[in-house]
């Protein structure tokens, strides 16, 4: 039973941090951190105004408990929110539910209710704010890439608050990882969080784009077909250490293989085997912050039987060493 804060908004808490942040760069004025009211849990919140309009919040904090917030009350924003969720997750009103390795965009217009936090496992995700006419310079005159959903938030669509939740890709993944690594200060900071956090927008506009768009000879997976590909993703789950090859996957769920590779991109995002690579790297991310095993029995743990081919894989994933990730 989570607690429920009705006489204590957790936003006005935040907001008070906020408030009595201190300096994270010691070269940019514009970058803080606010630690995470103790009554709610520990970690912090990092802003950054970067230069080229986009406003970025970095979370990294866990709850004492699992957390009811009331009284978000409906409203109009002045800009759009990607948010990118890396570990744990939250519930939405109407049954919206953001857990790991997925995100969304939040529209203009809030519709008002709750949200649930989860609590003792650690809250990572990267927010991209953008204002409308910070958008607009960065499409120029092409507003006809603007996907229909993007289009209708910004006519202020009270039905459509949220975009549909979507799995971060392998691609946006490595980007993310890259901006809360980012190993430099100042101005250098800027311009490399800049670059990235575009990049992860066109990434994002590229998902959207492709899922919107019907190619000649695709189809939408039937509803049968959906839930054997999720029971694939399952079996990849379950068999991280010794994944079956896509063939007997495929017969393991009752699909040819050309249908669930095809089936497995639209409902997932990205390939197979892009999918239990991340989920590794997630995994093998989780057990090395345990600090009960070595980076080699972690290694063999999600199915690599080459320690430095999994050092290298997670660098690559991550931007930094699993060993690093130990301390």
């Amino acid at each position: 039973m989570g607690s429920v804060l009705f006489d204590v908004d957790c936003d006005d808490l935040w907001q008070i941090s906020r408030q009595q942040a201190h300096q994270a760069d010691p070269q940019d004025t514009n970058d803080r951190i606010a630690v995470c009211p103790s009554t709610i849990g520990e970690g912090y919140k990092r802003d950054i105004e970067l230069r080229n309009g986009i406003d970025l919040t970095f979370h990294h904090y866990q709850l004492n408990d699992d957390l009811v917030v009331d009284r978000i009350p409906p409203g109009e924003s002045s800009y759009l929110e990607w948010m990118f969720v890396l570990s744990s997750g939250f519930r939405l009103q109407n049954g919206v539910e953001m857990n790991q390795g997925q995100h969304l965009l939040a529209g203009l217009v809030s519709p008002g209710g709750t949200v649930e936090g989860l609590a003792h496992t650690p809250t990572v995700e990267v927010d991209i704010h953008l204002e409308p006419e910070r958008l607009q310079s960065l499409i120029g005159d092409q507003l006809d890439i603007l996907p229909s959903e993007l289009q209708r938030m910004l006519a202020h669509d009270e039905t459509l608050p949220f975009s549909p939740v979507r799995t971060i890709t392998p691609a946006m993944h490595l980007a993310l990882q890259q901006m809360l690594n980012c190993p430099y200060q100042g101005v250098i900071k800027q311009m490399y969080l800049e670059s990235k956090s575009v990049e992860v927008l066109a990434l994002w506009f590229d998902q959207v784009g492709s899922s919107n768009s019907p190619t000649q000879g695709s189809t939408t997976p039937r509803i049968t077909d959906v839930e054997r590909i999720h029971q694939a993703k399952d079996i990849l789950v379950r068999q991280i250490d010794d994944p079956p090859s896509l063939l007997a996957l495929a017969r393991q769920v009752g699909l040819n293989d050309c249908t669930l590779k095809r089936g497995f991109k639209q409902v997932f995002g990205t390939t197979v085997f892009g999918y239990l690579h991340q989920h590794r790297m997630e995994q093998a991310r989780s057990l090395l912050q345990e600090q009960r095993w070595s980076v080699t029995e972690v290694a063999h743990k999600v199915g690599y039987k080459n320690p430095c081919a999994f050092s290298t894989a997670f660098r690559k994933a991550f931007g930094v060493s699993p060993k690093a990730v130990q301390h």
